[in-house]
C-alpha cells in the first residue's frame, strides 16, 4: 500500500510539474516572431534551391539539357514552396519548443532576443547558418567518397565469406 501511495505521489507531482513547465503557445510565437524562425526557413527555401542549381554542374548538364534540367527545377521549387514553407512548420515547431522548453525559459529567451545582444544575434544567425551549411557541403566532399570506399570494403568482404 504503501508503494502505491508513493508512486501515486510521484505521479501527481510529476503531471503537476509537467503541466506547469509547458509553455503558452503565445509565449513560443512571440519568441518564434523575436528569432524571426520565418526567415531562417526561407533561408533555407533559399539554400535547398542553391544546392539543386549546383547540381546541374555537377551533373555536367549542357545547353540542350539545360531547357529541361530548368523546367525541372520550376517544379522543385514550387513543391518546395508549397510543402517547405513557415505555414507547414509553424504547428510542428510550436510542439518542439513546447516540448522541450518551460514557460520560465522562453521567457527568458524572450528577454534576450529583446536585447540588443539577442537582436544581433538574430541578424546574424542567418550568416552563421549560411556558413555552417557550405563548412558541412565541404567537410561531406571529403566524407563521401570515403564512406563510399568503406562501402566497397564491406561489399567485398560480405561476397568473400558468402563463397566460403
Amino acid at each position: 500500500m504503501r508503494r502505491i501511495t508513493m508512486l501515486l505521489l510521484v505521479l501527481m507531482l510529476s503531471l503537476t510539474s509537467k503541466a506547469n513547465d509547458l509553455s503558452s503557445r503565445a509565449s513560443i510565437e512571440k519568441l518564434m516572431e523575436l528569432t524571426e524562425v520565418s526567415k531562417m526557413i526561407e533561408s533555407m527555401q533559399s539554400q535547398v534551391t542553391l544546392m539543386f542549381e549546383g547540381m546541374s554542374k555537377k551533373m555536367n548538364i549542357s545547353d540542350k539539357e539545360k531547357v529541361h534540367f530548368d523546367k525541372y527545377m520550376d517544379k522543385v521549387n514550387v513543391l518546395l514552396h508549397e510543402k517547405m514553407n513557415w505555414h507547414s512548420f509553424k504547428e510542428p515547431m510550436i510542439d518542439i519548443y513546447s516540448r522541450n522548453f518551460t514557460e520560465a525559459e522562453i521567457q527568458g529567451l524572450i528577454t534576450f532576443y529583446r536585447s540588443d545582444i539577442g537582436r544581433s544575434m538574430t541578424k546574424k544567425m542567418p550568416l552563421i547558418i549560411q556558413d555552417s551549411i557550405v563548412l558541412s557541403q565541404q567537410l561531406m566532399q571529403d566524407f563521401i567518397p570515403e564512406v563510399q570506399s568503406l562501402a566497397k570494403e564491406l561489399s567485398a568482404s560480405i561476397e568473400q565469406s558468402r563463397q566460403k
